[in-house]
């Protein structure tokens, strides 16, 4: 039975209960003084606080969580800052990493819950391994269109017809913030693959992306894989142009996994936490991504400001935050086919991802509306 059902039976005879105590003092009022009848209804109504209030923290059920400080995991700062998951009975320890890669060391040794992660070569090589973790929910997804990563090519390659398409940057000098196996080293190896490139056909540069404006300035990289605000710098500018875009669209290049202590010793709460998580989903879902609610909870994990946060385009995410296994296969395709893992043969989808909790949530639910 789901606590709040638990409560809300255990409430219901409790509240019976009390009814008939209150008609026994109001049937003897006559006998009773003033103060007694209203030390006896003060009695009553702190009772049933306790039984409807929210339940101490100290009696909630606690989940140690990796995060990343970026937006792409908004639908988890949503659900503790608007109380999605102490409706759940759930309070969370939110753990700050460095990285995704930091998030999976811990999840793999089972001493965090869950966590948000991105998806690269790293994902994919612990996963052969053995690591036992997996992949339980969509976090921010790439656009359909227009999506704010792109690939930009120095100006004057452009402009003198050397460089008209993703294709004519064989031999040229690539940057990508973190280099090969990253995220953003997916988008390029993809664009490569579908042109019919290797990784091999082009130097990659592994550049921080506030380095970037500078480095086109001093033209000592050709392209670069980026997005705003160092993109949109770039361009205004005058020392790059769009070379590329949606090379991946609807990526779920961010996801929230479980470990496997999790999911097997507290399958129960990993099923209520995923109730909240999607409960944050759709809570952010079109005009309500600014409601002032959700800002107050971006802002809480998030170093950033409520006029950036305004500013920017908001980020995509699934209202029932739907697992994406063609989207996982195809990325893990990419890397393999890149050289960017460990391994060469494919690794099966049931030790990546399992959509059960999601699914779940969505049928507790009930189906999102528009």
């Amino acid at each position: 039975m789901h606590p709040e059902m638990r409560r809300l039976s255990i409430s219901v005879e409790m509240v019976d209960h009390w009814i008939t105590v209150f008609k026994s003092i109001e049937g003897k009022e006559k006998k009773m003084n003033r103060k007694s009848s209203i030390l006896a209804i003060m009695l009553t109504l702190t009772l049933l606080f306790s039984i409807f209030g929210p339940k101490e923290a100290s009696s909630l059920d606690k989940v140690k969580v990796a995060y990343v400080a970026i937006m792409n995991f908004a639908p988890l700062y949503v659900a503790i800052g608007r109380d999605f998951m102490k409706e759940q009975d759930i309070e969370v320890d939110m753990q700050k990493v460095a990285s995704g890669t930091e998030a999976m060391a811990f999840l793999a040794q089972g001493s965090l819950d869950a966590g948000g992660v991105g998806i690269t070569a790293a994902t994919f090589n612990a996963f052969n391994k053995g690591f036992d973790l997996r992949i339980v929910a969509s976090a921010a997804l790439q656009p359909q269109k227009e999506g704010p990563t792109i690939i930009i090519v120095r100006k004057d390659l452009k402009d003198s017809g050397k460089v008209k398409s993703i294709a004519d940057l064989k031999n040229m000098k690539i940057a990508i913030a973190g280099g090969p196996g990253t995220t953003g080293a997916y988008f390029v190896a993809k664009g490569l693959k579908e042109v019919g490139l290797t990784v091999k056909d082009i130097e990659i540069v592994n550049l921080a992306n506030p380095d970037m404006p500078l480095a086109f300035e001093k033209a000592s990289v050709d392209a670069a894989l980026v997005g705003p605000p160092y993109s949109d710098q770039i361009i205004a500018g005058g020392k790059g142009v769009l070379l590329a875009q949606d090379v991946a669209p609807g990526a779920m290049t961010t996801v929230f996994m479980y470990s496997g202590k999790f999911i097997k010793e507290r399958t129960d709460v990993a099923k209520r936490f995923m109730i909240a998580l999607v409960k944050g989903s759709r809570a952010m879902q079109g005009s309500m991504y600014l409601d002032p609610a959700n800002l107050k909870a971006y802002l809480k994990y998030v170093t950033s400001t409520e006029e950036a946060i305004r500013k920017s385009k908001p980020q995509v995410y699934d209202p029932n935050l739907k697992v994406f296994i063609d989207s996982i296969k195809n990325m893990e395709e990419v890397f393999r086919w890149a050289g960017w893992t460990n391994y060469t043969t494919v690794i099966p989808q049931e030790r990546m991802a399992d959509p059960s909790f999601a699914d779940l949530a969505v049928k507790a639910l009930g189906p999102s509306k528009p």
